[in-house]
């Protein structure tokens, strides 16, 4: 349970940052989105339904990975343009 808290945290930690960027406006009501079904799937388990409200917070962390991967590619390039310049340097 502490996992899913700490995902939570995370999820709107990640949606408030897009919140104050007007390009990413979009990606901050899906990340709410995402959130509240994390939010449901904590009370259902909460409440005793554990593989319901594990699954609904699954499901719903599922659509936030491709946001992480481009994050993590685009991170990559930026790495990579700066090693080639201090290597041309």
């Amino acid at each position: 349970m502490k996992q899913l808290i700490l995902a939570l945290i995370i999820h709107i930690a990640v949606g408030i940052s897009f919140i104050y960027n007007p390009d990413y406006l979009v990606l901050a009501y899906v990340v709410g989105v995402v959130a509240l079904f994390n939010i449901l799937g904590i009370l259902t388990i909460a409440i005793g339904n554990t593989v319901i409200g594990a699954r609904i917070f699954f499901i719903s962390s599922l659509i936030l990975v491709p946001i992480g991967l481009i994050g993590a590619l685009g991170a990559r390039k930026i790495l990579e343009e700066e090693r080639k310049k201090a290597f041309y340097d």
